[in-house]
């Protein structure tokens, strides 16, 4: 989240928690969700201290500071920013030559080396709130190809779109699947699994994170209720991971 607004920040850490793919076990590790204040922001937090310098001014000084820097890493010259830190060039990538000239270093590139006055500072904010990362499949429309309603209405033997996020279905084929339940009488559906119904990879014709469009079965019995039901093995890009990620999609869908 960024602000640019000119007025002071309050607040504490949020972080996910995420699984650790790349080990066998349990691990997982956490990730900072960020608020990132601009320099007004800075600036307001200055004004609440002292009234000594008004914000005009503080605005002109934060220009010529940045024009300042800026020059001077064009000269390839390290900044340490306030005692926070150090802005330094670097060279990154690989140079296949063993004698290289200068058209085949790579391109500079800039990073930052916090001081221990800076990590010492972060050490102190409080963490607020840690939640688990969400990696289940997340459903926010789907569409009756045949009749173009959305109205969780669908048609036997034909095709529906499905949109939303973290879709794509892949995995072991034991494991993995598009599913309608059958609901009963009391909206429920049977946890073993007996009844319901799989669909076939011919079935797909389009089947990626964000879509999945399917030819519904024929199967599916006219004026009854259904739970879909998604589950999938699929990581990031092309990966697919051990862990299989379950959604039972709460809108109960009738079959025309």
């Amino acid at each position: 989240m960024n602000t640019n607004s000119i007025e002071p920040l309050n607040g504490s850490v949020n972080v996910t928690i995420h699984k650790n793919y790349l080990k066998e076990d349990n691990s997982s590790y956490a990730k900072v969700q960020r608020t990132t204040a601009g320099m007004h922001n800075v600036i307001a937090a200055i004004l609440a201290k002292t009234k000594v310098i008004d914000k005009a001014t503080l605005v002109a000084a934060e220009m010529l500071f940045k024009d300042a820097i800026l020059e001077l890493l064009s000269l390839g010259i390290s900044v340490n920013l306030f005692e926070l830190g150090t802005l330094y060039p670097s060279a990154q990538g690989n140079i296949a030559s063993e004698n290289p000239n200068l058209s085949e270093i790579p391109n500079l590139t800039l990073n930052f080396t916090p001081s221990q006055e800076a990590l010492s500072a972060v050490a102190k904010a409080d963490i607020s709130m840690a939640k688990l990362e969400e990696n289940a499949p997340q459903i926010s429309m789907i569409e009756d190809l045949s009749t173009h309603k959305n109205d969780f209405t669908v048609t036997a033997g034909k095709p529906i779109r499905i949109t939303g996020r973290r879709l794509r279905v892949a995995g072991e084929a034991e494991k993995t699947g598009l599913f309608f339940a059958p609901q009963n009488t009391l909206g429920k559906i049977d946890e073993s699994e007996s009844d319901w119904i799989k669909l076939e990879e011919k079935d797909f014709f389009k089947n990626t994170n964000t879509f999945l469009e399917v030819i519904l079965p024929d199967t599916l019995q006219s004026g009854k209720n259904y739970t879909l039901v998604i589950k999938t093995s699929a990581g990031r890009g092309k990966v697919v991971n051990k862990t299989v990620r379950k959604l039972e999609y709460e809108k109960t869908l009738t079959v025309n």
